[in-house]
């Protein structure tokens, strides 16, 4: 597994395109990597400039159930914390994480490690832009940031649809 960890203070995601999405990971001087997601299957794959090739799906059609692979090899799993729970479990490596939205009608989604330690925030960019924004605050992963990075655009995206229904 790549070992490479993000540290700065805000990420940005610029989304674009329709049923397969592309976003856009950088900073204000570096790009991380590319996301390319087909919306209808749920499944996405990154790449970056240092060779991390990840594979993001839903595994089960009826739960919200998913994983990351890398080479072909699970590398994280996440599922709901108990049925018709909006947070999500995340396992990656030896540890565990929760990724938990804001309250009420809140799009602010928030990374907890297991020490219940906050390790990034995760907003909409904007009314307009699609997209997020990260707001980093203790180091973690790229493989964490973009298995969270899908969990969460997915939400978003079935919140849009049963408001839209």
């Amino acid at each position: 597994m790549n070992n490479e960890s993000v540290s700065a203070d805000v990420i940005a995601v610029i989304e674009s395109g329709v049923f397969k999405t592309e976003h856009v990971f950088g900073t204000n001087t570096d790009l991380l990597g590319i996301l390319i997601m087909n919306a209808v299957k749920t499944k996405g794959t990154f790449t970056n400039t240092e060779d991390l090739n990840l594979d993001f799906e839903k595994i089960h059609f009826w739960k919200n159930h998913y994983e990351l692979k890398q080479g072909g090899v699970v590398i994280a799993n996440a599922a709901p914390r108990k049925a018709l729970s909006r947070v999500f479990i995340l396992g990656l490596g030896e540890g565990y994480y929760l990724l938990s939205p804001g309250k009420g009608f809140s799009r602010i989604w928030t990374l907890r490690n297991e020490r219940d330690q906050i390790l990034c925030d995760i907003k909409p960019r904007g009314v307009f832009k699609r997209g997020a924004m990260f707001r980093i605050l203790n180091q973690l992963p790229i493989t964490l940031l973009v298995f969270s990075y899908c969990l969460v655009s997915k939400s978003w995206q079935d919140q849009s649809a049963a408001a839209a229904g």
